[in-house]
């Protein structure tokens, strides 16, 4: 396949693989774009984060449309996939070709075709293992990969914060509950905001200096969420978000990040890593010191 665009986007077929057997998995790929964001050029970035939000986009589409869809000269995706180790563009794509061939599959197809479509009877026990399996892995990522530095930043602009705003939809919607609880237990002084009302915005215009964004979003990234975190951001309100990676659209518009991977092996993504951190945070704005 050739760096120069084509007219049509070309089939995809395990044949096209089979030239290059050492090719880079998808998530070493989307781990080592995560490392190196904050490193990248602007232009770059953008192609780093329109690659992990929108992969089948990469897998499927030319050069030419990829770059006219990003703004950009096709020959900075040759430049991206060249900073990255590669010949070309044609050459990294086949790693996001390669993840459509082995079957990436959407959440919703793995509940049915890994957990729950299983022959034979249903194994509670079996189930039950696997889906512990997946917070217990969530948990120790967690731990080895926190940013302790961050954390111990975000315990303290949480602490300073004359009221704490809370935003999450979808998967973060319960996170973002136990946080806005958490705090409501601490007598600390929060608001969820209210999405489902429409009320979102006008709550985020009432945000003062001394008051705290707290944002949690993960792929594929609530728009509103994103919005918002935009909003305040550019108002010059502090925000702190909880997300993915570097890449995400959150970590852009923010004065602190702190990361929680999003990937899991079970169906339904474990939601434990980051309730883990929130309690982190929770226990830390209530520390007292014994005397003695």
């Amino acid at each position: 396949m050739s760096d120069q665009p084509a007219a049509n986007p070309p089939p995809i077929s395990l044949d096209d693989l089979a030239t290059s057997p050492s090719v880079e998995t998808f998530d070493g790929l989307r781990q080592r774009i995560r490392d190196r964001f904050a490193t990248l050029s602007p232009h770059l970035q953008r192609i780093a984060r329109a690659s992990l939000e929108e992969p089948n986009g990469f897998a499927l589409n030319t050069t030419a449309k990829i770059a006219a869809d990003l703004e950009i000269q096709p020959s900075t995706l040759i430049r991206f996939a060249k900073d990255f180790g590669y010949s070309g563009f044609s050459e990294l794509q086949r790693v996001f070709r390669q993840r459509l061939i082995e079957g990436e599959p959407t959440v919703r197809e793995r509940v049915y075709s890994e957990e729950t479509a299983r022959p034979g009877p249903l194994n509670v026990r079996e189930l039950l293992q696997t889906c512990v399996s997946a917070h217990v892995a969530a948990l120790n990522d967690l731990l080895t990969h926190c940013d302790t530095d961050s954390l111990a930043k975000a315990v303290e602009m949480l602490r300073q914060a004359r009221h704490v705003y809370i935003a999450g939809l979808r998967r973060s919607r319960p996170i973002a509950a136990y946080l806005a609880y958490a705090l409501t237990r601490s007598e600390r002084a929060s608001s969820l905001l209210d999405f489902a009302g429409g009320m979102a915005g006008p709550q985020i215009a009432t945000i003062g200096a001394d008051d705290v964004l707290v944002a949690i979003a993960f792929p594929p990234y609530s728009r509103p969420v994103v919005d918002i975190v935009l909003d305040a951001y550019v108002s010059g309100r502090k925000v702190l978000v909880v997300t993915d990676g570097p890449g995400s659209p959150l970590a852009s518009n923010s004065h602190l990040q702190l990361y929680v991977d999003a990937g899991a092996a079970s169906a339904f993504q474990p939601i434990s890593g980051a309730i883990g951190l929130v309690q982190t945070l929770i226990t830390a704005l209530n520390w007292t010191p014994k005397d003695g």
